[in-house]
């Protein structure tokens, strides 16, 4: 039996780099300046190169979008680089391999770890971040040495839970979220056993073909990797791969305390709401501090709120990969993705609360709760850099998006499940300090990830895609604005079909803008039920199909419905039209500070509206031309007015400090 307790007291400690054998240091001092260049490029190659036959032998969504990670791991399995879509398994892909090394390799266990060996996992509890996301991990052997190990992951949209989609709104427990699987051997002598498969299909049965496939990517990417590791230890012998893996680590390391020392010292708080756990409205806490000194960074997470009895917990070594998605793409964008980047960071995270939740929990939608924590980082971190690099000062991206997933009957007969992939990875990105953020610029999670095509998606023959498009007034305003999130309308041609939207922020939006500039707003779930865009569509009707102009005008028939962003599993016939909305980045700066031109810019690509214009950035346009000597006056006034609101910090401490909301709180 599993000690969930004792399994998670090491995570702890498989999250830090394991220290450093004296034959290690004695390899990596022979890897000299040229060879490292030379032989760590070698490596980010073949890391690349399995990253790609891993998109294009899989299938789902997410995985052809390229929200992916391939890691290369040292023979302890500490991370040596990584080829990333998403940078959040870089941190913790380490921890399903450790937990094979501690049980296979040094416990007692009759499984052995051999060549031609994959092992495969989605269970959370021993490293992982909810069960969507699966690895396969295999050992490299040369010459009867384990000298390394690979890693493939990808969020799979499907998980045999209780709702379809694999991150159930109405799970309260792990026992909700469907397959779970501890590291298994699904792999001998370079072959997949049929029983395993068999048995994951079996579980996945939504999604049957889906899931049978992207496993075979994942072995098949691991492989390719395998492969090079191989042949580069035949080139240069494994004790100097050995040397440059640690090299890498070390260099990575010494890189990030160098950065790190050259910030200034102190403690940068921040908090943010969470409005949901998933099943029910509520307000929920996440409190960050930051205290840097020296070449370290310790994060505290005290005064967090307790565990939650919905699916919008994680397991404490999550706080790491929400991390990692922050660091590694912004701030050590030209470190190593490696465990060596993340050695200087400590944490502090509270038991039992939202971060540190107890193995019963579900955390299923962690990746929500994940976004608070990111968002914070954003917030704190850029406080921090902005007295010594404010080049790398940022705003948070958007924290809100209303993803979701689908399951029916695709057009040759199969069965599907899968995601609403577009809006997720269309996020506005956050301000930064001299300029705009990129609109619809990627995934959260994912920056670097890609939207598939609307063909891809209308291809399954369930959805005819009315529109994808910016959503305006939908970013962060400040001097410089967020970028632009999205909206997609889709209507259903062939149904029935089971549909459900995830997400947070209908009450309360929290990627704070920063120095003044505005959050992201909040965002509803919205569908209209028997509508006649198909009738219209055929009779060669034209009708809206922005969101803004669908709700105000009613140009469709039908029952319009109007919710929270993250919806619970419900089905919906050929006619009904499901939208998902993405908000924008943070803003960075005041908004009465942005340029005019800037202003009337963004109202003519119809980014902002003209009631944005006016009462958010005071800046007069009458009819589509921009009124300075108006804009000036309006400017003053807004100044006034601020100047009359203002009042000592105790008074307004006093009138805003509050325990609790207003009660009762109104709902949809």
């Amino acid at each position: 039996m599993l000690d969930y307790a004792a399994i998670q007291i090491s995570m702890r400690e498989w999250i830090r780099t394991e220290p450093a054998t004296e034959k290690e240091i004695e390899y990596a001092a022979k890897i000299q300046p040229g060879m490292y260049e030379v032989y760590s490029n070698k490596l980010d190659v073949a890391l690349d190169e399995a990253r790609t036959v891993f998109v294009r032998t899989g299938v789902s969504a997410f995985l052809r979008s390229g929200d992916l990670v391939v890691g290369l791991h040292n023979a302890k399995g500490d991370l040596v680089s990584a080829s990333c879509g998403t940078y959040i398994h870089a941190a913790i892909a380490q921890l399903p391999i450790k937990y094979i090394i501690d049980l296979y390799i040094d416990g007692n266990s009759n499984v052995k770890v051999r060549p031609g060996d994959i092992f495969y996992t989605n269970e959370a509890l021993v490293g992982g971040l909810h069960n969507p996301d699966q690895f396969a991990i295999m050992p490299i052997f040369f010459e009867d040495e384990l000298i390394a190990w690979s890693s493939a992951a990808v969020h799979q949209q499907e998980t045999g839970a209780i709702e379809p989609g694999g991150m159930p709104q109405k799970a309260t427990s792990r026992h909700d979220e469907g397959m779970r699987l501890t590291p298994i051997k699904i792999a001998e002598n370079y072959e997949i056993r049929d029983d395993l498969m068999d048995m994951m299909v079996n579980f996945i049965s939504r999604a049957p073909q889906m899931q049978e496939i992207d496993v075979r990517a994942r072995c098949t990417a691991t492989d390719k990797l395998r492969h090079r590791v191989q042949e580069l230890a035949q080139e240069i012998g494994p004790e100097h791969v050995h040397g440059l893996f640690r090299k890498i680590i070390d260099a990575a390391e010494s890189g990030a305390r160098a950065r790190i020392s050259s910030w200034t010292d102190g403690v940068y708080k921040s908090v943010a709401f969470v409005d949901t756990t998933g099943n029910d409205e509520t307000l929920l806490k996440v409190a960050l501090a930051v205290h840097k000194k020296g070449d370290s960074i310790h994060l505290d997470f005290t005064g967090t709120s307790p565990e939650c009895d919905g699916s919008y917990n994680t397991y404490g070594h999550g706080v790491a990969a929400f991390l990692a998605t922050y660091i590694y793409p912004y701030v050590f964008h030209d470190l190593p993705v490696s465990t060596g980047t993340l050695a200087p960071f400590t944490f502090e995270v509270p038991d039992g609360s939202l971060l540190n939740a107890g193995p019963e929990k579900s955390v299923c939608n962690c990746v929500y709760l994940g976004r608070s924590v990111i968002s914070l980082c954003f917030d704190a971190f850029t406080r921090l850099l902005y007295s010594t690099d404010p080049t790398r000062a940022v705003a948070a991206p958007s924290a809100h998006s209303g993803g979701g997933s689908f399951k029916g009957i695709n057009n040759i007969g199969w069965p599907i499940s899968e995601s609403f992939s577009f809006t997720l990875n269309t996020d506005g990105q956050g301000a930064r300090h001299d300029k705009d953020g990129m609109n619809a610029h990627g995934f959260f999670y994912s920056p670097w990830g890609k939207t598939n095509n609307l063909e891809d998606f209308e291809e399954h023959g369930i959805f005819l895609g009315l529109t994808r498009r910016h959503f305006n007034d939908a970013h962060g305003f400040g001097k410089y604005r967020g970028g632009v999130g999205t909206q997609n309308v889709n209507v259903v041609i062939s149904g029935p079909v089971e549909v459900t939207s995830r997400g947070k922020g209908s009450r309360i939006p929290h990627d704070n803008g920063v120095f003044g500039g505005y959050a992201s707003t909040s965002l509803p779930g919205i569908s209209i039920i028997g509508s006649d865009a198909l009738d219209l569509l055929e009779n060669g009707t034209d009708f809206p199909v922005s969101v803004r102009d669908l709700v105000v005008d009613k140009s469709l028939s039908g029952d319009y419905r109007f919710e929270r962003i993250n919806r619970s599993n419900r089905t919906l016939d050929k006619g009904d039209i499901w939208i998902t909305l993405s908000s924008g980045g943070g803003g960075f700066g005041d908004p009465i500070e942005r340029d005019p031109e800037d202003v009337l810019s963004d109202f003519n690509k119809h980014f902002i509206s003209e009631w944005t214009a006016t009462n958010v950035y005071h800046v007069c346009i009458r009819d589509g031309v921009l009124d300075l000597n108006e804009t000036s006056k309006l400017r003053e006034e807004a100044l006034k007015s601020r100047l009359s609101r203002g009042t000592s910090y105790d008074t307004f401490s006093n009138a805003w400090s509050k325990q609790s909301p207003p009660i009762p709180v109104s709902t949809f």
